[in-house]
């Protein structure tokens, strides 16, 4: 009797330090699941259904671009042979913007956004020539002609 306890306590000594591992699968074939798995977990996406993850709460990457104003750094130059008078806004006399004047054969530079625009006036404030500020064309020259 003495003996058959050694023997049974040497097989759960060693029993209890064991993992026990299925042989392994043939190319091919399916694995077997684990004991105590769900069929449903372990099989294979039906012919023609795609094994993809299933779907996050992540918004997708969006490409569009900022919704705030453009600001562009216009570049503009006086060819013309007198100092010429400028508005920046809307409409010169009658709408809100900035009076300044730039000198014969001279360059500055102002920030402004894009859509708003330039105007050459008169003495009498009035427009007589206007661009239009873009990001496609931060240069204006203003010509000899004084236009």
């Amino acid at each position: 009797m003495n003996e058959r306890m050694i023997l049974v306590g040497a097989i759960l000594s060693v029993g209890s330090g064991c993992i026990v591992m299925p042989p392994p699968a043939e190319p091919g074939s399916t694995p077997a699941p684990e004991p105590g798995t769900p069929e449903s977990a372990t099989s294979a996406p039906a012919a023609g259904a795609s094994a993809a993850a299933p779907p996050t709460d992540a918004p997708a990457p969006t490409t569009e671009k900022p919704s705030g104003p453009v600001v562009v750094s216009v570049n503009i130059k006086n060819d013309c042979k007198q100092t010429v008078k400028l508005f920046y806004g809307k409409k010169p006399k009658f709408g809100s913007g900035t009076y300044s004047s730039i000198g014969s054969n001279t360059r500055t530079s102002k920030s402004m956004k894009e859509g708003e625009m330039i105007w050459i006036v008169d003495d009498s404030q009035n427009g007589v020539g206007a661009v239009t500020v873009s990001s496609g064309a931060p240069n204006v020259s203003i010509l000899d002609s004084c236009t």
